[in-house]
Formats: structure tokens, C-alpha cells, sequence
């Protein structure tokens, strides 16, 4: 893609001189004329009046034309003249090969490195290393200090004080610890199987009770009052047996006959 722009700025500092050096005799005779005294001439007769002219208006002074100027205007004529493409130009021969370089003298021996020679734990708890240059570096604490006792705790409890009781109504099981002015219990509800007769209407019953009804067993699988054949929180245990016949009475059965 042609530059027009970096054509233009290239072009400007060309287009200036060439404009100074068109001008530069005219600005000269210019100068000349100005320096010139004037000569006087003969007196000439006096001409009729002629009429007073109206004042013109004072003109500008021209600003001088910068290469920034130009160079727009170069620009502008570029970007409507497009100069031709150029040819490409024909490929370059290959350059020769230099001659090799003389070898470089051999570097100087590197100096000993340092390395570890001791280490040492102070009294402050810092590791300290010595070098095999004989210079001592501490690398800090890795000792830690000894903590500051915590409060004395309450008094614990021990199986001396250790008692148990029982509420069979809920199926509780009362854990109790009492050792002086200090005392713990905990409930702890036990969901084992028992049997509490005939479910009863409107009665509440614990996990793990087992009740009797239409002639079947329920366990209660969790605390419920619902009636065992609709309510969910029920699981049959033993179903119901299908009914016996009726007893007609005992059956006479024939003496058979003997023969000796």
C-alpha cells in the first residue's frame, strides 16, 4: 500500500528549497528597491483634481509556508495523483563468507565456592551456620519457647460419680454424674421392642412399642398415635392366622374285629 503521508514529508524539504531558491531573486530586487533613495525629476505641470478615492482596506501580512504546510499539500496531490507501482528491483548476489576469527584466550579460574562447616543451636532457640570461609550467619528461631500454663480446669467427673436411672412411661434411660457442687445428666431414649397390649385410640406410642390389633402384631417404627392399618408409622410384625373350622365333635370310629 503506497505512503502517501511519509511520501509527502520526504518530498517537503525538496518542494521548500526548490520554492526559495524561485523566490529568492525577487525578495532580492525587492530588498534593493526598498533601499533605493528616490531621485528627484523635473517639476511637471499640475494636473487637473481628480477625485478622491475611497480608502482601501489595510491588507494581511502572509504567513510564512512551513514544510508542515507543504507537506499536506504534497499529500493531498499524492492521495489524488497516485504516482505507477515501481518495478521490483533485481535480487542481490550473495556475500562471501568472512574469514574465521582468531581463538579467544582462556578465561581465569574461578575462585572456591563456600560451603557449610558447622551449625549450632543457641540458647534463644536460633539456628546459627558457620561457612567454610569462617563467617557465621544466623538463620532465626526454630526453637520454639516454652507456652505459658493455661487455667486450671473444673474438676472432672469419675465412674464414682457415674449413676443411672431409668423412666420405663418414655423409654428413657437418665445418665448422671454429680461430684460435689458439679452435676451433668443426660436422656437418652432407648427404641427397644415392647409390648404394651391392644392399641388404644388416642393414645401416643414410642418407637419400638408393639401393640395388638385385628388380630395381628404392630411394631411402631417411629412415635406415632395412628391407627396400626392405615397409619405409616407402622411395620406388621405377625400376621393374623386364617380362622379354624368349626369343632363337630369328636368322631366314633368302628371297632374292627379280631380273629384268634
Amino acid at each position: 500500500m503506497l505512503d502517501t503521508k511519509a511520501i509527502a514529508t520526504a518530498l517537503a524539504p525538496i518542494v521548500k528549497s526548490h520554492v526559495d531558491q524561485a523566490t529568492a531573486p525577487l525578495i532580492a530586487r525587492i530588498a534593493e528597491l526598498e533601499k533605493r533613495q528616490p531621485e528627484r525629476g523635473a517639476d511637471g505641470k499640475d494636473g487637473q483634481d481628480g477625485a478622491d478615492g475611497k480608502d482601501g482596506a489595510d491588507g494581511r501580512d502572509a504567513d510564512p509556508v512551513s514544510e508542515v504546510q507543504i507537506a499536506a499539500a504534497v499529500e493531498r496531490y499524492l492521495t489524488a495523483n497516485p504516482p505507477p507501482a515501481g518495478k521490483d528491483g533485481a535480487d542481490g548476489a550473495d556475500g562471501k563468507d568472512g574469514e574465521k576469527g582468531a581463538d579467544g584466550a582462556d578465561g581465569r579460574d574461578g575462585s572456591d565456592g563456600i560451603g557449610l562447616a558447622g551449625a549450632m543451636i543457641d540458647r534463644d532457640g536460633a539456628l546459627n551456620v558457620t561457612l567454610t570461609n569462617g563467617e557465621v550467619r544466623s538463620l532465626g528461631p526454630v526453637v520454639g519457647r516454652d507456652g505459658i500454663d493455661g487455667e486450671r480446669g473444673e474438676a472432672g467427673f469419675s465412674l464414682t460419680d457415674f449413676d443411672t436411672d431409668w423412666r420405663p412411661e418414655d423409654k428413657t434411660l437418665i445418665l448422671r454424674w454429680e461430684a460435689g457442687e458439679n452435676s451433668y445428666s443426660h436422656e437418652l431414649f432407648v427404641p427397644y421392642v415392647r409390648d404394651v397390649g391392644v392399641w388404644s385410640e388416642g393414645r401416643s406410642y414410642f418407637k419400638g412399642d408393639g401393640v395388638t390389633w385385628a388380630g395381628s402384631f404392630w411394631i411402631a417404627q417411629d412415635d406415632t398415635s395412628d391407627k396400626p392399618d392405615i397409619g405409616k408409622g407402622w411395620r406388621l410384625a405377625v400376621k393374623r392366622g386364617r380362622d379354624g373350622k368349626d369343632f363337630a365333635g369328636p368322631v366314633t370310629q368302628s371297632k374292627a374285629t379280631v380273629k384268634i
